[in-house]
């Protein structure tokens, strides 16, 4: 059962602590304008939650009065918390991508909406450019009579050039209008391409509001209202069944150590002396025998009163060896803690030689053991065009996105106004004239630094041919 008690335990832990995380960046979503004082609260209450269930399982049969319905009050409402600090969570992941879809559907939009209008124009012009066309033939007709009658044709030959020029108008217009259209479908057919993957992370949840015929935003909603119900109920049951687990194994090692105990004193009193005694009845020995035991009990504190042995009590006592009842409580008691004192001093001897045998290094001898980052190391960086993000300001949270692999900001990633527009006249430390680029460790770590160094500090400090020696 050992392995069930362990897995049990490190199923706890993970979602445990998945919980707590996920409530703990939620709860810091939520309340933004104090999000790290928040969060550190919601840790604290996150710990507390753990130990409270812990202590309501193992204790529950001794915690008296207010104290027992208050702590297990307090779990459920934790719960509470910590499962709308899940749901602020997921729905903020979720608008996060739902704002970029919505981007992009709207800058479709725009180009559908032109295409249309052009369409209507198109149409327009079309039917124009016909009734062109007809009245030119039929003054072509006209000008053909006017021939055969040798009449004055030139009022007919003015017309046809002027309808001319007006299906020569209408036609490039079209031409134009058509040009458009293909431009905007071409914009349209570009952004779908680059937000691909963006369609495929939605894609899922859009295709089950279809099916079902219901809002994208109710299915989500929804879908995180499960994940929600289960995820740190979860979690608690789990740490409830694992103290459930250690409590029994307890009980199981306190069974073995009362028997071992009580085994090790047998075989002690069942000496070869003892055995003579027994066999020829010599109770004088017993008594004697007993007397000693009794007297070394009382040394050890075992007794609140000294004890007067007669005849009897050693006839009741070795009637007991003989024919053993229940173990009582204070022995089983004595013998747990005796067992437990010697784990203790053995733990205590390992920890305290570890300790004499440890080394601490310097800062200088542990940046001496570290690999030196040479120029030809630098050069073979390489930069990373995929979307990452940036921390400006240290505080641990995402402030953007880098599209381009430069190391800058180019998607500003924040809920209110002022703090993008503070974003966009931040640099990183990387980015700022005081920055050290010799201190190699110091940013060689960091891909961003890296996209930074390779796209504005490569070019104009570092060579691009190791073919020679000098450079």
């Amino acid at each position: 059962m050992n392995w069930l008690k362990y897995l049990v335990g490190l199923s706890a832990i993970i979602v445990a602590g998945c919980a707590a995380y996920f409530s703990v960046t939620g709860l810091g979503v939520l309340f933004a304008g104090a999000s790290l004082s928040v969060m550190v609260m919601a840790g604290a209450l996150e710990f507390a939650k753990l130990v409270a269930a812990t202590y309501l399982k193992q204790q529950w049969d001794t915690i008296k009065g207010f104290n027992k319905w208050y702590l297990a009050i307090s779990v459920a409402t934790l719960m509470l918390i910590t499962s709308a600090g899940i749901f602020g969570y997921l729905s903020n992941a979720f608008q996060q991508q739902n704002l970029e879809l919505q981007k992009v559907e709207r800058d479709i939009a725009v180009y559908q909406t032109q295409i249309t209008k052009n369409d209507t124009e198109i149409a327009r012009y079309t039917t124009q450019l016909t009734n062109q066309q007809n009245i030119r033939n039929s003054q072509e007709s006209n000008l053909s009579k006017q021939i055969d009658k040798d009449k004055s044709t030139s009022r007919v030959t003015q017309m046809i050039k002027t309808a001319d020029k007006e299906i020569t108008a209408v036609s490039k217009r079209i031409d134009e209008l058509t040009i458009q259209n293909n431009v905007a479908l071409d914009s349209i057919n570009s952004i779908k391409n680059n937000n691909i993957q963006l369609e495929r992370e939605v894609g899922g949840f859009r295709f089950v509001a279809e099916a079902f015929n219901v809002p994208l935003n109710d299915v989500v909603k929804f879908f995180i209202l499960i994940i929600v119900l289960v995820f740190d109920p979860l979690a608690i049951a789990l740490i409830i069944a694992f103290n459930g687990l250690i409590m029994k194994r307890k009980e199981e090692d306190d069974l073995s150590d009362w028997d071992a105990t009580l085994g090790d004193g047998l075989d002690e009193l069942m000496d070869e002396n003892y055995k003579d005694y027994e066999v020829y009845g010599d109770k004088k020995r017993r008594e004697d025998l007993l007397a000693e035991m009794m007297k070394n009990d009382q040394e050890l504190g075992l007794y609140d009163e000294p004890i007067t042995l007669s005849e009897k009590d050693s006839e009741i006592f070795f009637n007991e060896i003989e024919n053993p009842s229940e173990p009582n409580e204070q022995l089983v008691n004595a013998a747990t803690q005796y067992n437990e004192d010697i784990k203790k001093n053995e733990i205590d001897s390992t920890t305290k030689s570890v300790e004499e045998n440890e080394v601490t290094l310097t800062e200088e001898e542990k940046a001496a053991l570290e690999p030196e980052i040479t120029d030809e190391i630098l050069m073979n960086l390489q930069t990373d065009y995929s979307k990452r993000p940036i921390d400006y300001d240290g505080d641990g949270s995402i402030d953007g996105y880098d599209t381009d692999g430069d190391g800058i900001i180019n998607i500003v990633r924040a809920e209110h106004p002022s703090r993008a527009a503070a974003i966009k006249d931040m640099l990183p430390y990387y980015a700022k004239k005081s920055f050290n680029w010799d201190d190699r460790r110091n940013w060689i770590n960091d891909q961003n630094a890296v996209n930074y160094w390779i796209k504005n500090i490569k070019p104009s400090q570092y060579p691009t041919d190791f073919s020679g020696k000098s450079y």
